[in-house]
């Protein structure tokens, strides 16, 4: 018996649905790393969302296939015409699906979005600490040679006075 284009998409849609989950864990576990500054652990976290990032990648080109193989466009409208097309039954299971995918999948770019927030105010600090201990304020505090603020008042580097 040959597999329809609506298992194979269920499949698919599913598929994406746990691989999305299971980012959405790792996101999460990394949160915790970035706050407590644990980097054996982001690193792993790191490592970990690779693979899970390329298989959604597939995933979603495959889900793309299908459609077009049943004659539809790519893309949210063809999905959208791809599952009105189908009967009742599975409309309403294909669209659960969707459903549930959508709303991990923006589980994931809230999260993510908040993790690079917490490495983006990481890496300003660090970048604030390095210019102080090169002697260069990273305020506007006062008036270059031109007459306009300047932030690269250069001072004697802290590493220079130890």
């Amino acid at each position: 018996m040959a597999i329809t284009s609506f298992q194979q998409l269920s499949s698919v849609l599913q598929e994406e649905y746990n691989i999305a989950s299971q980012l959405l864990v790792i996101l999460n576990s990394e949160r915790d790393a970035l706050v407590k500054s644990e980097t054996e652990i982001m690193d792993k976290m790191s490592a970990d969302k690779q693979p899970l990032i390329v298989k959604l990648e597939q995933l979603g080109r495959q889900r793309e296939l299908i459609v077009q193989a049943d004659g539809f466009s790519s893309g949210k409208a063809g999905l959208d015409a791809f599952i009105t097309n189908q009967n009742e039954a599975n409309t309403l299971q294909l669209n659960t699906l969707l459903k549930q995918l959508r709303v991990v999948a923006q589980a994931c770019r809230e999260n993510n979005q908040i993790n690079g927030g917490i490495v983006n105010v990481n890496r300003q600090y660090l970048h604030k600490a390095i210019s102080l201990l090169r002697g260069r304020d990273t305020e506007i505090t006062s008036y270059g040679p031109g007459g306009a603020y300047s932030s690269q008042v250069v001072r004697q580097p802290l590493l220079g006075r130890v």
